[in-house]
């Protein structure tokens, strides 16, 4: 069975649930949920799995420095129109600005190697 995706193949996994892909996995080191085919363990070694596996902590990882970097922006973009217009509703809503995925992001580790943990 190869292992190698071609253009015309399916991914692998992923992230929401539709379509094949209704297997629920989760990954070996930070639980990230995503899914699969019924027949990806049969498809995939265990080897192919976890570099699956570590690709879809790196896109998750990815995802959240994005978020992060969005949210910041649009809270330092808030906070400098409440200083040009003096409309505190800007700085209300730079304060009331959803963070989480920073502190996600920095406190996100991924594996240092292929193994499981």
């Amino acid at each position: 069975v190869s292992t190698q995706s071609t253009g015309s193949e399916e991914p692998p996994y992923n992230f929401q649930r539709n379509g094949n892909y209704k297997v629920e996995r989760h990954t070996s080191w930070n639980d990230i949920k995503y899914y699969v085919t019924s027949d990806f363990t049969e498809k995939y070694s265990e080897q192919k799995i976890l570099h699956f596996d570590y690709d879809i902590e790196r896109e998750y990882r990815n995802d959240l420095q994005i978020k992060c970097i969005n949210n910041s922006r649009r809270k330092e973009q808030l906070m400098y129109q409440f200083r040009v217009t003096g409309n505190s509703r800007y700085k209300d809503y730079a304060e009331a600005m959803d963070l989480a995925p920073c502190n996600d992001y920095r406190s996100f580790k991924l594996p240092k190697t292929l193994n499981r943990p």
